[in-house]
This record gives C-alpha cells, structure tokens and sequence, in this order.
C-alpha cells in the first residue's frame, strides 16, 4: 500500500472517529443538560415531561448503539495500524468503546424497559403515588440506574479523548518525521 494511500486511510479513520465521539458525547450531554431539565421545566405535568424524556431517550439508546459498534471499529483499526494495540491505551482505546455499547444497551434493553413497563401499568397515575409506595421506591431506583449508565458513558467518552490526546496521537516529530 502507498504512502499517500495509508496516510489517507489514517486521516480518514481519526475523522470518523473525532465525528463518531462528538456526536455521542453531545448527544449524550444535550440531553443530560438541555432537553431532560427543560421538559421537567416546562411541560404541565411530570408524565408529559416523562414522556417526551422517556421518547428522546430511545432514540439516543438506539444512537448509542450504533456509534458504540461504528466507534469500537474505528478505533480497533487505528489501533492495529499503529501497532499499539498490546499497549495499555491501545487496549483501552478499543475497550472503552466496547464497554460503553455494552452499558447503552443494558439502559436501552433492561433499565429503560423497567422504567417503560411500570409507566405503561400505572400512566400519570404513577406521580399520585406516595413517595414511599414501593412501586414509586422502584421507579425511582430504576431511574438513578439510567442516569448512572448515561453519566458513566460521558464519562468514558471523556477518558477516551484524554487517551488519545495524551498517549496515542501523534507526536509533532512523528508527523514531521513522516511527512
């Protein structure tokens, strides 16, 4: 393969990459801190604010389910094409997107089912509940197990840039060396 020809290949994968975690972590925290909090902020009541929470979250699962494969591919590649992927940034390069496919789809298929299935049995019958009605204590911890998932997926995003930029871009005197 040519030189012109794998340097092109490169940039490409570090775009798809820079793309693929952009719009996942900014999705991610768009909806952590715009579209949750505004929905609870202006909807009458807290089943609508639910949901339209609760619709918007499925679409983001199933975004993250798609930008954790493309994303976990990605990386495997540039990790392999620049031979690191037996050290510990190159394994954690491919791990961490890996890890967090897996954490969307245990919110989407498991954590959001929950939180659906009691909503769907009690509708806004459920905010009626008293705050210690077991159904309500169930909801509740459900609830803080998707905020969990979503705040450990930004957070392994954030770890995921930190890896790069430290330890597996490319030095300046690589790339003048290279070029």
């Amino acid at each position: 393969m040519s030189s012109r020809w794998q340097t092109w290949v490169d940039s490409l994968l570090g775009i798809s990459q820079w793309l693929v975690l952009a719009l996942w972590l900014g999705a991610m925290v768009f909806f952590s801190a715009a579209v949750a909090p505004s929905a609870f902020g202006v909807l009458p009541t807290r089943y609508l604010a639910g949901t339209l929470v609760n619709s918007v979250l499925g679409k983001l699962e199933w975004w993250g389910l798609v930008c954790g494969v493309l994303l976990t591919g990605i990386q495997a590649a540039q990790v392999i094409r620049a031979g690191k992927l037996t050290t510990w940034a190159g394994r954690l390069a491919v791990g961490l997107p890996v890890l967090m496919t897996v954490v969307v789809a245990i919110s989407k298929f498991v954590v959001s089912a929950r939180l659906a299935a009691i909503r769907r049995a009690l509708g806004s019958e459920l905010e009626q509940l008293p705050l210690d009605d077991p159904t309500r204590l169930t909801f509740a911890a459900w609830h803080q197990y998707s905020v969990w998932l979503m705040g450990f997926n930004i957070l392994a995003a954030v770890a995921l840039v930190v890896v790069h930029h430290l330890w597996l871009a490319p030095t300046t005197s690589t790339v003048a060396r290279d070029a």
